[in-house]
């Protein structure tokens, strides 16, 4: 009896697939979509981005404002969106889809996340450095993709770096800086946004990369941020640039803070500590906590939103919170009244 190899076998059929969705993105310029192009520097690296046609660059570009770099020629990774409505494609669905229940294939040669409910796509060749994205249209691409585009490509391209994508937010000087990891609701959001225009610099509300190199350093993906009506109660400060951003899913709006503060946004920083938020605090204050309760915050959520690559997550997760000090910071419900501890854990100055 011949046996047959089930894994070959469905590496050649997303491999397959990929090439056809390739092809739908080429077909979607010859169409007349003219190709857009940017360039952003992540971690050392430098990402190109194209775009069939204007409709989605409006929506996805702006996240990335803060990281804009100059073009090169053979960059280190790729990304290519389009939408099927607006460039006259008509991109297959992939093999295996359901109606209601989507799917990611993360096999040896090629990766896919399908979400039906959307007709989103993404799809991503790690021996080309190349990653899709493809929506119906633009109006697919929702609050959440705006707010932080590609941030499961961007997690499958950084894990063959040995680099983590992390859900959790990051303050801090061009000196060091803090990550605040926790669950939806811990306040973690609420704190950084209101480090914006205080003698910190803002990476993140939701998702960074971190780098453990020598030593780990934290890198800013997005110039986003999101709050919703609770939230602006506490940060009168942000009030007016929030004015302007429509409401969106579960009453949040989203800020792009490159348009707002932009001497407030930095790159990168080395990471001097992890802090694990708590509400209900009369006022706030640090304790220091032990590593595998830090694990316990950033994990769970990181792995649940980021699959793939979960064996390997976890082990870079461990080996984070080990390498720096973990803490609880006690909130109190004005979040302005926690900055000047996270500028002192940003200096070394608290051990």
């Amino acid at each position: 009896m011949i046996g047959l190899d089930l894994s070959r076998s469905r590496d050649a059929r997303s491999i397959s697939f990929f090439e056809l969705a390739e092809a739908a993105y080429h077909e979607a310029v010859s169409r007349g979509s003219e190709e857009s192009r940017r360039y952003i520097g992540i971690a050392g690296r430098t990402i190109r981005l194209t775009f069939a046609g204007d409709a989605l660059e409006r929506l996805i570009a702006p996240a990335f404002a803060h990281i804009e770099c100059d073009a090169v020629e053979f960059p280190d990774l790729t990304l290519r969106w389009w939408d099927d409505a607006t460039t006259g494609v008509s991109t297959p669905e992939p093999p295996g889809a359901q109606p209601r229940t989507g799917l990611d294939f993360v096999d040896e040669a090629v990766r896919i996340a399908w979400d039906p409910a959307r007709g989103s796509l993404s799809l991503y060749d790690p021996s080309r450095q190349l990653g899709l994205l493809r929506f119906p249209d633009s109006d697919s691409a929702t609050f959440w993709e705006q707010a932080a585009p590609a941030h499961r490509l961007l997690h499958w391209w950084a894990a063959g770096l040995g680099i983590q994508l992390v859900h959790a937010a990051a303050v801090g000087s061009p000196d060091g800086g803090v990550m605040l990891v926790g669950r939806g609701g811990s306040g973690k959001s609420t704190t950084a946004l209101a480090c914006l225009g205080s003698s910190l610099g803002y990476l993140a509300d939701d998702y960074c990369m971190i780098s453990l190199d020598s030593a780990p350093r934290v890198h800013s993906l997005y110039s986003t941020g999101k709050a919703d009506l609770t939230s602006l109660r506490m940060l009168p400060s942000l009030n007016d640039a929030f004015a302007s951003a429509p409401e969106r899913i579960d009453g949040k709006r989203v800020l792009f803070c490159a348009w707002h503060f932009q001497a407030s946004l930095l790159h990168s920083c080395p990471l001097r500590a992890i802090v694990v938020p708590r509400l209900g605090a009369a006022e706030p204050a640090l304790a220091r906590i032990p590593a595998a309760h830090a694990l316990r915050m950033v994990a769970p959520s990181t792995m649940m939103q980021l699959p793939g690559d979960r064996a390997a997550t976890l082990a870079r997760l461990a080996a984070l919170v080990k390498s720096v000090p973990c803490y609880e910071l006690a909130l109190s419900t004005d979040p302005y009244a926690a900055v000047p501890l996270l500028a002192l854990l940003s200096r070394g100055e608290i051990v």
